[in-house]
């Protein structure tokens, strides 16, 4: 039987809303699944009591869909509009040289402009400027910064896409939609319920509708599979339906989910259904994070004023180093609504945050959350003077999205350490621009606690390549070895793109949509009716009396006028000094011993039986200053841990482990270090490596045993309530510590004073803790 449509288009973000506007253009049978929900005006959620009123994509399909995933915190959107309906509105384009980066032959921002602008007028973007009410207060602000920290060169206006007409007053758009002008209330990433906010369900996937595309939503794909001779057929859950199983077939299938849903979806196609065996080994790879980095700015000298109007206004390139070691970076002020100003207070370390140190990711979040219920209740103008930083910026885009191959579970690997110098730049930049507020930088706690970034802008998992070799897709965003399957979302896009993504997203979606339609139609001139020349008028012919669409025309970089002085931006007067080391551990363990505390007896039964339990890790301590202020001491882990019967013989990947050094107990004479390293065992199940020294004045003076000594119990699962199934000791030995000493290495800075600095600053932390615990109450 022949597939029922032309075209189906999973998913309603940038790059599905551009195929279902331009296929259905073409006059192609289109079909969308979106498995969120439509947002009508005055539709979005607002119970700031009850967070699973309509927030959370978990609970009854809300708006937001929070992923808490081993290295990585991922915040997507899930509504009919994709992350349009939460992002903060901005549209810039990567400079030249992001397309040289691994992109196929063809991208260049050259090659890309048309596309560019093409998304520019379907979206009328335009800057804060143009707008009639002013700058906002935090506008002016981060403007005066820039000229403070002699970034002024750097600091520009981006293109937003929100319309600045009257407040209050709804008139058509140029597609026919009723919008309102920007009332300057400060919830654009929560969904403007206003609709100032040029979502795509106003622009792109509205023509796509007028066009006749038939729209699907609360409707979630799960499976993709081949048909003979041509076409796919997709499964979905009709979630309005009660999750009824539904399936469409299509002749050709765009699937646009978003970065980390599309790249979720194909790999249980390959791995979990089989539908799609000839997926190939790069599906999952290249993820990348846009090196985003979120931050605060808590009591500032003067009036911030978040919650005032939109999100984001203004824009700080940032260009350090050179060839491969180039730190290239977008600082942005932001803001927030009024209603959640209680949150940031409970993010601020300065306050005690009664949060145990030894807690994995899901544990903090839940900690978290419970703490920012007690603290909602803000003073009203205490919430005028605080800020929210975001940068974003050229990461390596070295990540990986895959399945646990038991569970099934969704997990990424990120590299933190190969990532810091982005990290820690961004972190330097958050703190001058914070001090020059006169305000204290804060950070996000996962950040803080466990240096797990939050990413608002996911990208890859299903890269373009010319070559299959080296990606998932071909140059023009369709599946190597299955004809007719595209992806045209962010998870096509080969590298970070350093600046907000949503434009690129959506100009690449132009691009490689347009290439599909002309072979559909076998019509290699077919282009966008926008772009279409007018056809002249001729005698005797007939006269539409549809509205033509307005034509594109080319729209200036709003970055053109940055200038970037000769060697790069100008460096910050405080850089992150951080550090790093590795350390080698060697025990036994004995599975199933009973106590599980009874750690000797563990340690001498797994020595009898020869079950060896062992660990090298690399220790990084991002920043330095933090590290030492902070009650957590915490540092990042990575490495390699073998435990008898758990690991492969070579042993299992630890990634986004967590160190903590000297945490304070309820005696001032004991102190724990703690080790949480997370690891899939040979069976495909996710453990946790839960072991602690414990520090303190017993009987004699062993500042040895108690420093080189690590109790542990294995916990199959993620966090610290799993169950324990194995146990015992595993000890630092002296030739594994001389030779750990060999290994101190200091980060973000090539200054001989300063490293001598660190390493001091770092001893003398380190003894101070042995000194009170060993010595002090002695002579006292």
């Amino acid at each position: 039987m022949a597939p029922t449509c032309d075209a189906l288009v999973i998913g309603t973000g940038f790059g599905g809303a551009v195929a279902a506007c331009r296929l259905a253009q073409a006059g192609l049978s289109v079909r969308v699944l979106e498995r969120g929900r439509r947002y009508p005006k005055g539709g979005f959620p607002r119970d700031w009591d009850n967070p699973l009123n309509g927030w959370l994509w978990k609970h009854e399909q809300g708006l937001f869909d929070v992923k808490l995933l081993q290295g990585m915190s991922i915040v997507q959107s899930a509504g009919y509009g994709g992350g349009s309906l939460i992002y903060a509105n901005v549209h810039l384009r990567p400079p030249a040289e992001t397309f040289k980066n691994g992109w196929p032959a063809g991208y260049s921002r050259e090659s890309l402009d048309p596309y560019f602008d093409l998304v520019a007028h379907m979206l009328d973007l335009q800057p804060i400027t143009a707008s009639a009410r002013g700058l906002p207060t935090k506008t002016q602000r981060m403007k005066d910064v820039a000229r403070k920290l002699a970034r002024e060169g750097q600091f520009f206006y981006p293109d937003l896409a929100v319309r600045f007409g009257p407040a209050g007053e709804s008139l058509p758009n140029k597609f026919g939609v009723h919008q309102e002008g920007c009332n300057y209330c400060g919830e654009c990433d929560i969904g403007c319920n206003v609709r100032a906010k040029n979502t795509l369900d106003l622009n792109y996937l509205a023509v796509a509708e007028q066009r006749g595309a038939q729209v699907s939503t609360q409707a979630e794909a799960t499976r993709i599979e081949p048909l003979s001779p041509e076409g796919y057929r997709v499964t979905y859950l009709d979630h309005a339906k009660g999750g009824a199983v539904c399936t469409v077939d299509a002749r050709r299938v765009f699937l646009c989910a978003g970065a980390v849903n599309t790249t979720e979806l194909l790999l249980r196609c390959r791995d979990e259904w089989g539908t799609l065996p000839d997926l190939n080994e790069k599906l999952g790879c290249r993820y990348s994070a846009n090196g985003d980095f979120l931050a605060f700015a808590l009591e500032t000298r003067e009036v911030w004023d978040p919650a005032e109007g939109p999100t984001i206004t203004t824009s700080i390139v940032v260009d350090e180093g050179k060839g491969t070691d180039k730190t290239w970076f977008l600082f942005q002020e932001g803001g927030h609504p009024g209603q959640v100003a209680g949150i940031l207070q409970a993010m601020d370390p300065g306050h005690d945050l009664k949060v145990p140190a030894d807690l994995l990711q899901k544990e903090l979040v839940k900690a978290l959350r419970k703490r920012s219920r007690g603290a909602a209740a803000i003073e009203r103008q205490q919430d005028r003077f605080q800020a929210v930083f975001l940068a974003m910026g050229r990461d390596r885009a070295n990540g990986r999205l895959s399945l646990r191959p038991l569970t099934g579970e969704m997990e990424v690997r990120w590299d933190v350490p190969s990532n810091l110098p982005l990290y820690q730049t961004q972190e330097q930049i958050c703190q001058d621009i914070a001090r020059a507020l006169g305000a204290r930088a804060v950070y996000n706690p996962l950040w803080e606690r466990l240096h797990i970034p939050v990413s608002v802008h996911n990208l890859g998992g299903c890269a373009m390549a010319e070559e299959p070799a080296y990606g998932v897709l071909d140059a023009h965003g369709e599946v190597h070895n299955y004809p007719g399957l595209f992806v045209l979302d962010g998870a096509a896009l080969p590298s970070s793109t350093g600046v907000n993504p949503s434009s690129t997203i959506a100009a690449v979606a132009e691009r490689n949509v347009e290439r599909a339609i002309r072979i559909a139609l076998g019509n290699p001139n077919w282009v966008p009716p926008e772009r279409a020349a007018p056809e002249p008028f001729r005698a005797g012919m007939r006269i539409s009396l549809d509205p033509q669409p307005a034509r594109v025309v080319p729209r200036e970089d709003p970055m053109r006028m940055v200038v970037i002085p000769e060697g790069g931006t100008v460096p910050s007067p405080t850089p992150v000094v951080g550090l790093r080391f590795t350390e080698r551990m060697r025990g036994f363990h004995s599975p199933g011993h009973v106590p599980a505390e009874d750690f000797v007896g563990a340690e001498k039964a797994g020595k009898r039986a020869g079950q060896l339990a062992e660990f090298v890790i690399t220790i990084t301590l991002p920043s330095l200053d933090r590290f030492l202020a902070e009650k957590a001491h915490g540092g990042v882990v990575q490495g390699t841990v073998h435990v008898h019967g758990l690991t492969p013989p070579e042993g299992a990947d630890v990634s986004s482990g967590v160190f903590n050094l000297f945490v304070d107990t309820d005696s001032f004479t004991e102190r724990r270090m703690l080790y949480l390293l997370p690891f899939t065992g040979v069976d495909g199940q996710a453990y946790v490596l839960d072991g602690y020294k414990e520090v303190r004045d017993d009987d004699g003076f062993d500042v040895w045993g108690d420093t080189s000594t690590l109790y542990t119990v294995i916990r199959r699962g993620t966090d610290r309530s799993s169950p324990v199934v194995s146990s015992g000791i595993i000890r630092l030995h002296l030739p594994d510590f001389l030779q750990q000493l060999t290994t101190f290495t200091v980060l973000g800075t090539d200054s001989p004073v300063q490293k001598a600095d660190a390493l001091r600053r770092f001893g003398k932390m380190f003894m101070g803790h042995l000194w009170d615990v060993f010595a002090r109450t002695k002579l006292e």
